[in-house]
């Protein structure tokens, strides 16, 4: 490909279109008409037109809210879905347990234990279940714990550094 030296180029490389002077104050012409048009809508206002609109919108919005409004969602609806779910879950607890009865021998003493830490129970609550018998201070210094299941116990349960501190 031949390099051709700018300083030679004598033409631009723009052309106009045939007799577009002579057109152009013809088209000029016709915009500037069609832009006055434009300025004129064909639309008019009546008179004293936005004095009064702000009322006549107030007082259609006032009769508009005494329509009663139905919502959709029914809570009487959602109630005895849920009614009809508890009895269900009740149903089949009661007539499908298993053949497994629930006596104080089956519970585990953990979950027992951790229901009573849930419950967050004061002593004097836990008190006022035993009777005077059941409290009396002999059974709780008869209680024979060898030394042995109390070191497993301490050894198991408690941390090294909770000792230290206290």
């Amino acid at each position: 490909m031949k390099q051709k030296k700018l300083d030679t180029i004598k033409t631009s490389g723009f052309k106009t279109p045939k007799d577009y002077f002579s057109q152009v104050e013809e088209q000029i012409l016709n915009e500037v008409k069609l832009i006055d048009k434009i300025d004129q809508s064909g639309f008019d206002v009546p008179e004293s037109y936005f004095d009064s609109i702000e009322k006549d919108i107030l007082n259609k919005i006032s009769s508009e809210n005494d329509s009663k409004v139905v919502s959709l969602v029914s809570w009487k609806k959602i109630m005895y879905t849920a009614a009809i779910a508890a009895s269900l879950i009740l149903m089949f607890n009661v007539f499908f347990n298993n053949g497994e009865n629930v006596t104080w021998e089956n519970l585990d003493t953990a979950s027992i234990e951790n229901y009573i830490e849930v419950e967050e129970y004061s002593t004097y609550e836990l008190a006022s279940l035993l009777t005077e018998d059941e409290l009396n201070k002999d059974n709780f210094i008869e209680n024979d714990i060898s030394e042995n299941s109390i070191e497993t116990y301490l050894l198991d349960n408690v941390e090294l550094e909770d000792l230290i501190i206290e």
